[in-house]
């Protein structure tokens, strides 16, 4: 018994350790460490915290991280309305570009996939979970709308992959996809802000050598 709970120990001491390479990108108090980008006139000031959770009301744009990433481990948890749509942005470029972060770094998509507006109405590659315009998820674990779900996402040099609600659902490899070369290989992680509202916690990363 003595031998088994020595075991444990040095397990869970493993264990612990390796989460302590995990830092938070959002510390549940403010916003520092992030900045509103692409937001439209007006429409300033929509994110803000409340109880340990990151919030942001019906707006545009994005919160990006002030610090840019290449590769990375980086776990969020979200919460989305009803007919809600938002994402997670990832080597969005530090220079300046038109249109939306997904068409020139990443998109994890965040959405209500049960809503009205949305189910039975997209392409696969437009759905919660999806590597947004290049790959839809393996399979659907969406928990519903008002229901906290959680990411997971690993991007190494070429490789972009997504744990979704404790399921493997990306395995995408860039060197595989000439679009996908184009974009960069690190820049600013985001949060999108599109027009509904949208709640994270949890939002830590580790980094990783490529």
């Amino acid at each position: 018994m003595r031998t088994l709970t020595i075991f444990l120990t040095l397990v869970i001491a493993c264990a612990a350790s390796a989460d302590e390479r995990f830092v938070p990108l959002f510390n549940g108090k403010t916003l520092e460490g992030w900045k509103e980008r692409q937001v439209k006139a007006g429409q300033e000031g929509r994110w803000h915290v409340s109880d340990g959770i990151l919030k942001a009301k019906p707006g545009s744009g994005w919160l990006g991280t002030e610090k840019v990433y290449a590769n990375f481990v980086l776990r969020v948890e979200w919460k989305i309305v009803e007919n809600g749509n938002s994402g997670v942005f990832i080597r969005v470029p530090t220079t300046e570009f038109k249109g939306s972060p997904s068409d020139a770094g990443f998109e994890i998509q965040i959405l209500d996939d049960n809503g009205s507006k949305y189910k039975g109405r997209l392409k696969p590659y437009q759905y919660s979970g999806s590597l947004y315009h290049f790959q839809g998820p393996s399979k659907n674990v969406f928990k519903g709308a008002g229901e906290w779900n959680s990411y997971e996402l690993t991007v190494k040099g070429d490789q972009i992959g997504l744990i979704y609600n404790g399921e493997q659902v990306i395995e995408a490899d860039i060197g595989q996809n000439v679009e996908m070369q184009k974009r960069p290989k690190k820049g600013y992680i985001g949060l999108q802000n599109h027009g509904t509202a949208v709640e994270f916690r949890k939002v830590v990363i580790k980094i990783l050598t490529e």
